[in-house]
């Protein structure tokens, strides 16, 4: 699935919304670069689309969230392993903590823009 096909409608605000909507479908399905693509596509493509891209900003931090817990998930899962070495170990560790970050980092993020006027 692409993000630039397809007709966009006339309406800026309503060309905005096809965009999140397949935005939205892209991160259903786990598909965030295709997810981010979209946003791009919603920004660049219907500048106009005040409200849309307001929705956007929220949709970009939910995709972003979501690959941040899927690399915390992977970071976890390294951590957990046994018997590594004292490099493989520090580098484990170092990945954990980067993917904890990002992960709180994000959530505030979110929260904070949900909080905006």
């Amino acid at each position: 699935m692409s993000c630039s096909k397809g007709e966009a409608p006339a309406d800026p605000e309503q060309a905005g919304q096809q965009w999140l909507a397949k935005a939205r479908t892209a991160l259903g399905r786990s598909d965030y670069a295709l997810a981010k693509q979209c946003i791009d596509s919603l920004r660049t493509r219907t500048a106009e689309a005040f409200g849309a891209r307001e929705e956007g900003i929220l949709l970009l931090d939910s995709i972003e969230l979501a690959e941040a817990r899927v690399e915390l998930t992977a970071a976890e899962q390294a951590a957990s392993q046994q018997g590594l070495d004292i490099y493989a170990r520090d580098s484990v560790d170092t990945q954990l903590d980067r993917a904890q970050t990002k992960v709180r980092f994000y959530e505030k993020k979110l929260e904070h823009d949900r909080q905006k006027p």
